[in-house]
């Protein structure tokens, strides 16, 4: 059976959108590891879809699912094998682990952002939150520095749970931080860390991204920043206001997209929609940049009852692309109210 056929059969019984080389993806990462969590980290298929894949797989005689591991079998080594599948393989910078940038020059700022994260509030489920790896958030912040998106900037930052706004102020050169979030936890955090270190020209305000962007924050800055839960609306929610926030033709973004939750499918709707609909270009998309810290409630998240195997991870195994967008062209921008929910589609796994 050639991978082709294999597809064929499966694709109509699925009721995720996937293409043949979501099934090549897969079966490289299961020649690679047997732990289901380092299997969806290495094969950059959606969460749900792989789950259901590999149950499918197991059906057809290729996966055995055992305890805390998936493997293949005999029939499934052979079927790679004959179809010219390989183990997945890491290949990345071991310099700057495939960020495009190392944070050399900023030893300090991370030392002292790692002191302050230790009392950070946890993640809750009800804001879909999950931070990222401290060395994540300041590469952001350096980054940001090479692109010339940091000194004497105006920086709007929607939704703070990886603390830039903090890594921001650590290194003294944005003209001005507002952090926007829901939760007052964080902004509390946030604003009181921002004092003990003595960078005055931070601000925090509570904000839901279905509201309208308030009236003095639009046209204000020249860069924002936003990691958003991953239905499409709430992509759009967050971005959306990001745009609105920004000064006009020049002004900057940074966002993070994953493939955990995010099919190609979706990548291309996005992208569709920041081209045309915001007038942006998209001038990087950075190869899973940020790696994010396990949430502690992963028997929690909708996944749960999918996955293959009931351990939790034990490493990190969440990462997501980010992207830098930046204006081009002046299209007409919606700031009106959003109505319901945005944070759920068929694709989201972590909510």
């Amino acid at each position: 059976m050639t991978v082709s056929e294999l597809y064929m059969k499966l694709k109509d019984r699925s009721k995720w959108f996937f293409m043949e080389r979501d099934l090549e993806r897969l079966l490289s990462a299961l020649r690679s590891s047997e732990d289901f969590w380092e299997v969806l980290d290495r094969c950059e298929v959606p969460v749900l879809l792989a789950s259901w894949l590999v149950a499918e797989l197991e059906r057809e005689g290729l996966v055995e699912v055992g305890g805390e591991e998936v493997k293949l079998t005999r029939e499934g080594e052979k079927f790679c094998e004959d179809n010219r599948i390989p183990p997945h393989r890491r290949l990345e910078c071991t310099w700057c682990r495939g960020k495009a940038v190392h944070v050399e020059g900023y030893m300090k700022v991370l030392r002292e952002f790692k002191k302050l994260a230790l009392e950070r509030p946890r993640p809750l489920r009800e804001y879909d939150q999950g931070y990222v790896t401290e060395e994540s958030t300041v590469a952001r912040v350096v980054l940001m520095a090479a692109r010339g998106d940091l000194e004497g900037k105006r920086i709007l930052v929607l939704g703070d749970d990886d603390l830039v706004g903090l890594a921001l102020a650590l290194t003294g050169a944005p003209e001005e931080v507002v952090v926007l979030d829901i939760d007052e936890r964080l902004l509390d955090f946030i604003g009181s860390k921002a004092k003990e270190i003595g960078f005055g020209r931070l601000e925090t305000r509570r904000a839901d991204f279905r509201d309208p962007l308030p009236g003095d924050l639009v046209g204000r800055f020249h860069v924002f920043l936003t990691d958003p839960s991953e239905s499409l609306p709430a992509l759009k929610a967050f971005i959306g206001r990001g745009v609105v926030g920004l000064k006009g033709i020049g002004g900057a973004g940074y966002f993070g997209l994953t493939r955990a939750e995010s099919s190609l499918r979706k990548w291309r709707e996005l992208e569709r929609l920041l081209v045309e609909d915001f007038g942006l270009a998209i001038t990087d998309i950075i190869h899973n940049f940020n790696s994010y810290v396990g949430w502690g409630y992963e028997r929690e998240m909708r996944a749960w009852e999918y996955l293959p195997v009931k351990s939790e991870p034990k490493g990190i195994w969440y990462r997501s692309c980010w992207f830098r967008i930046e204006r081009v062209e002046e299209t007409p921008l919606d700031n009106s109210p959003i109505e319901g929910e945005i944070i759920e589609d068929e694709e989201m796994a972590t909510a």
